[in-house]
């Protein structure tokens, strides 16, 4: 199991000294670089230790999704220079998060939000494949958005659009806070992607908890082959790297 940590591209050499295996930037950010700071950043990713093997947080806050003023050409050309940047960078995985992104407007019925949402994500799958990346639909906690809460809706989201290019991601961290079965994850048919953090205060994980047992032994019973990300604060993350990297590996051989 490869284990990774979400931080921008300029902390780098930072997460690869804290002992993990890769690093995953937010994507909205390499999309709003120059292209000369596009550059410094992509030389200084190509001169560390570990790899971008997944990238998150897939559009920006300013971009409403689903309002009727976004229109598919604005979506399809921001996705081409941020997924180009992606590809460049050598990612092979997009989180699809963006809660504040897919938010339903507050006229929106929720069946025309989800109809439009789907479409949303199938043209982010068709210009994900565009780039041999693999869009990972994230669900989220209600108070971070108004769509795809579960596992469970992300799954029926990831059936609705049927591209071979969208998946489905589980957050621990999303699934404690809204009470959810993590052991959806089996009942789903498995996921793509994972992401983990401590349920209190979103930090880190640096103690074995029962929960991060579960999830494992889900995964694992779908024979899952794909990495984990931690998407959680660390005030010493030299410290707290090697703690969390050790024990997460050791809990992840023993599920």
């Amino acid at each position: 199991m490869k284990i990774g940590f979400c931080a921008k591209p300029d902390q780098i050499d930072q997460v690869a000294a804290a002992g993990f295996d890769y690093i995953e930037p937010p994507v909205n950010y390499l999309a709003g670089l120059t292209e000369e700071d596009f550059s410094a950043c992509l030389n200084k990713v190509k001169a560390a230790s570990i790899p971008c093997l997944s990238f998150n947080l897939l559009f920006p806050k300013t971009m409403a999704l689903l309002a009727p003023e976004t229109t598919d050409a604005q979506i399809a050309e921001y996705l081409n220079g941020a997924l180009a940047r992606v590809r460049c960078m050598g990612g092979r995985i997009a989180v699809f998060g963006s809660g504040k992104s897919r938010n339903r407007p507050a006229d929106m019925p929720y069946d025309a939000a989800f109809r439009r949402l789907a479409q949303v994500t199938r043209l982010t799958g068709e210009m994900a494949e565009k780039y041999e990346v693999t869009v990972v639909i994230e669900p989220l906690n209600r108070s971070e958005t108004n769509m795809i809460n579960s596992l469970g809706e992300g799954a029926c989201l990831v059936a609705v659009v049927n591209h071979p290019c969208v998946k489905l991601l589980a957050d621990y961290y999303h699934v404690a806070v809204e009470r959810h079965p993590i052991e959806d994850i089996e009942r789903l048919s498995g996921i793509t992607h994972a992401h983990i953090a401590a349920e209190i205060g979103r930090r880190i994980p640096l103690e074995a908890d029962e929960g991060y047992q579960r999830m494992f032994a889900a995964m694992k019973r779908t024979g899952y082959q794909g990495m984990l990300s931690i998407e959680g604060k660390s005030d010493d993350l030299a410290a707290d790297g090697p703690v969390a990297v050790h024990m997460l590996k050791k809990m992840w051989e023993e599920a």
